[in-house]
Order: C-alpha cells, then sequence, then structure tokens
C-alpha cells in the first residue's frame, strides 16, 4: 500500500544509469568495415559445391566445408568464362575478390572472381566441358574439314625453332621436294604462355599471303606438354583459318582439341611433311606414265583415223570418174529441160493461135448485139414507169383501208375510249360504281373523270353512264360531245 501522508516522505531512490547501445545500422558497417580490414583483396578458397542456382545470368551457390558453409556468388560475366560445368558435390578452387556482408537480410556472402575444379581429374573435367562446348557448335564437323593442295607454293610451320619436330620436317619436305619453299613461324609449344603464341603464329601465318598450307607441330610429350594444344585459342585460330591446317602434335594415342578441329590430323611431324608435300621424284614418273599413255592414245587415235580414211577412200571411188558421171547427168537434165520448154512453147503458140481466130469470127456480130441492147433499154422505161404508178396507186387503197379500221378514226367522229387506272378499257356499265375514276381517251388529247351515277337500263343494249370531268360531262355510253357541238 502507499504510505499515508502522515508518515511522511520514504526513503531516498537512486536513479539507475542505463548504458546507450550503438544502431544496428552502425553494427552493420562495423562489420563491413572489419571486413574489408582483415580479409585480402583475393585468396583461394577450397570447397564443395553445395548449392547451384542461376538467375539473370548470375550463379548463386554455396560453398561447404563439414558443417561450415557460405554464400557466393559468380556474376555472369564471369560465369560465362568457365571451362567446365559445375555440377552439386564437385570440390572446386575458388579465387575470392570480396567478402561482403549483407544487412539487409543480415548474411555473409563472397563474391566469386574464378572457379576451377578441384583435385584429381579436374584437368580433364576441364577438357572434356570445353570440347562439349566446341563440338556443339560444330568446330569439330567433318564437312568444315579442306582438302590439302596438291602442290603448294610454300609451307608454313609453326612450332618451336630447333626443336626436333621441326628438324624431321624440314629433312622430310626436302626430300619430297627440295624446291618448295618452307616459312617457319618460332612459337612456344608447351608451358605458360604457349598457347597463346601458336594461335598468334597459326594468325601470322595466315597473314603473310605466300603459303598454301600450314602445319602445326609438336614432338611428343605428357599430358601436361600437350596442354596448350588443348587451349581453347588454339582451337579457334585453327577454326577461323583460311588455309588448311595439319595436326601434327604428340604420338597416335594422344588426341589434341587441336587435332579434332584441324582439317588433317597425323601422328608425327614426318607424316606431316609427307601429307603436304608430293614427292618430286614419284610427280616426275607419274608424269613420264601419263606422257607414254598420252602416246599410246595419240597413236592408236591417228591408226583408227588413218583406217577410217581408207574406208572413206574406198567408197568414195575415183573422184574424175565421179565428176565425169556428174557432167553427163547435167547435160542430159539440161537437154531434157529445154526439149520440155520447146514443146511446152508450141503449144501455147497454138493455143493463141486459136484464140484470135475466133475473135476474129465475132467482130461481125458486135453492131448486132448493140442495137438488140439499145432496143431493150428503149422497151425497158415506160415498162418501169407503169410498174411504179402501178404500185403507188395499191398503196394508195391499202393505206385508205387501213385509216378505216383505225379506232383512232372512231374517235375523230366523236368517240372516247374509258380506261380505269389499271389501263383496262371500259365495255360494260355495269361493271363500275359511282366514285370510279377513270381516263378517257379522245381523238385529241385526254382527261380524268370520275362516275356520278350508274345506269344500266338505257344505252346500246339497256345501259347508260353519267361521267363528270375536269372538262365537262360525257353523253350517256361515254361518248363525249365533239367539237362545235353544244355541252
Amino acid at each position: 500500500m502507499p504510505p499515508s501522508p502522515a508518515s511522511g516522505p520514504g526513503p531516498n531512490v537512486v536513479g539507475r544509469i542505463v548504458p546507450r547501445g550503438i544502431g544496428v545500422q552502425a553494427l552493420v558497417d562495423r562489420i563491413k568495415l572489419a571486413l574489408d580490414e582483415n580479409f585480402p583483396a583475393r585468396l583461394w578458397v577450397e570447397g564443395e559445391l553445395a548449392e547451384w542456382n542461376v538467375r539473370t545470368g548470375h550463379a548463386y551457390f554455396a560453398l561447404k566445408e563439414g558443417k561450415a558453409k557460405v554464400n557466393a556468388i559468380l556474376w555472369s560475366s564471369r560465369r560465362a568464362a568457365l571451362r567446365f560445368e559445375p555440377a552439386i558435390g564437385t570440390q572446386v578452387l575458388v579465387l575470392v575478390s570480396k567478402v561482403d556482408f549483407y544487412g539487409d537480410h543480415g548474411r555473409l556472402s563472397v563474391h566469386v572472381e574464378r572457379m576451377e575444379p578441384l583435385g584429381q581429374g579436374a584437368d580433364h573435367l576441364a577438357r572434356e566441358e570445353l570440347r562439349r562446348r566446341l563440338q556443339a557448335e560444330g568446330l569439330f564437323a567433318e564437312e568444315r574439314k579442306r582438302p590439302l593442295p596438291l602442290l603448294p607454293r610454300a609451307v608454313g610451320i609453326a612450332t618451336a625453332s630447333g626443336s626436333a619436330a621441326l628438324q624431321d620436317l624440314l629433312k622430310t619436305l626436302d626430300s619430297r621436294f627440295a624446291a618448295r619453299r618452307v616459312l617457319v613461324r618460332d612459337c612456344k609449344v608447351q608451358g605458360a604462355g604457349a598457347a597463346a603464341e601458336v594461335a598468334a603464329a597459326i594468325d601470322d601465318l595466315n597473314r603473310d599471303g605466300s603459303v598454301d598450307v600450314i602445319v602445326v607441330a609438336r614432338g611428343g610429350g605428357s599430358s601436361t606438354d600437350l596442354r596448350a594444344f588443348d587451349d581453347e585459342a588454339v582451337v579457334r585460330a585453327i577454326a577461323r583459318s583460311r588455309l588448311p591446317v595439319v595436326s601434327a602434335v604428340g604420338h597416335e594415342s594422344d588426341v589434341s582439341l587441336a587435332d579434332l578441329v584441324a582439317d588433317l590430323r597425323v601422328a608425327t611431324p614426318t607424316a606431316a611433311a609427307t601429307a603436304v608435300m608430293p614427292s618430286r621424284a614419284k610427280l616426275e614418273e607419274g608424269l613420264a606414265g601419263l606422257a607414254e599413255r598420252l602416246r599410246a592414245a595419240a597413236t592408236g587415235r591417228v591408226r583408227l583415223a588413218r583406217r577410217e580414211t581408207e574406208t572413206l577412200d574406198a567408197r568414195l571411188g575415183d573422184p574424175r570418174s565421179r565428176l565425169r558421171e556428174t557432167r553427163g547427168e547435167v547435160d542430159r537434165l539440161v537437154k531434157h529441160a529445154r526439149d520440155v520448154l520447146a514443146a511446152r512453147v508450141g503449144h501455147l503458140g497454138t493455143s493463141l493461135l486459136a484464140l484470135g481466130a475466133r475473135l476474129d469470127a465475132t467482130r461481125p456480130r458486135v453492131p448486132v448485139l448493140r442495137a438488140s441492147v439499145a432496143a431493150l433499154g428503149d422497151r425497158l422505161d415506160p415498162a418501169m414507169r407503169a410498174r411504179l404508178a402501178a404500185a403507188i396507186a395499191d398503196a394508195g387503197r391499202e393505206g385508205a383501208r387501213l385509216d378505216a379500221l383505225s379506232p383512232l378514226a372512231v374517235l375523230s367522229r366523236g368517240f372516247a375510249v374509258a380506261r380505269r387506272e389499271d389501263g383496262s378499257v371500259v365495255r360494260d356499265a355495269a361493271r363500275l360504281e359511282p366514285g370510279d375514276e377513270l381516263r378517257l381517251s379522245f381523238a385529241e388529247g385526254a382527261a380524268r373523270a370520275s362516275v356520278l351515277e350508274v345506269d344500266t337500263s338505257s344505252g346500246p343494249g339497256g345501259r347508260s353512264l353519267s361521267t363528270a370531268s375536269g372538262d365537262g360531262e360525257t353523253s350517256p355510253g361515254g361518248r363525249t360531245p365533239g367539237r362545235g357541238e353544244n355541252t
């Protein structure tokens, strides 16, 4: 219970000091600062790949070792440079460029700049991943392979100067065709930077313009020694070469990615020299054989032509005798033509004389025929005039008859024709009713009328009709007073 006022004030209470803490943002900032100060700019970290998710090109994953686990990020630009496809459970070695703490989620994460498989078979895994990717691009397809030139003007060689491989190449090329030119482009074939030098050598030989084929050569060695020829830079340099490329790397049991993309793969540098340069001795031997075959073919052709000429000569016979026969035949044809022409001319002359005689016989009858024609003309004129006058009279009579039968002639005598609105003619007044509208046609003009009364007891047949119109009244039976009559 609270103290009563009579009891006075209670004992003095000493105030407690409440300490002030830092804010969460300040804590996050201190963590970030500590991370930046205590971790170097780059460090390699080994671990097992525990998670792997790709979103918008970036890879989000986790590395673990025992119970320890850390989240990591591999940005899309770095992920595109991976030489293998990461799989969960794979031991990897990553190059960490930054250790970061995300205050929004209270989570620590590392930024990875590079990732490589770790442990035994890591190089093989990376090589197989590169091989699958290049094969998917079609760089190893057989249809891309180009044939080697038969006799190149010059051979380009990309290898290390002073190497046994180069000596084998030069010796073999000299023994096969010493007169041909060889251009050597020195480059490292193993160790750091070898891949870049081999790729540059291939590009330089393409730019030179004097060589027709390129040999990329190296002697045998371990898989580590041959690693440069599994590098993507070398493979793509061979793929973009405009000249055919022969790969002579390692031995028969070693197959590099450069072997797969090259136009021809051989086991040794000596085999490469044999493939790119034909033997001069064998070429000369082949040419000699071709020359012999050409001579034999030409001789056979001449012999065949001679036999054909002899056969044709036998069939043709003596040209002078054939010419005499031809002249005799021409003379015979000319004589026959002259005889036929003379007979034809004689026949035509006889016909002309007969026609002249007949014409002379008809000349006395010409005046008589002229007189007959004149007499016929005198008789024809009055006959035609009489026939025309009779036709005109007949036409007049027929016209009068047609006028007498014409309905217009009846109308001209003072009658009219009554029609209904639909155009039908009224012939019986009994079919009309008062108020019916009629149209009356006269000899000249027409009028509209309305029926006032129908009388069927008067007029022709005992019927009569009274109408009224704007022009006056019609007489019973539909007769309208004519002009000059009283209305």
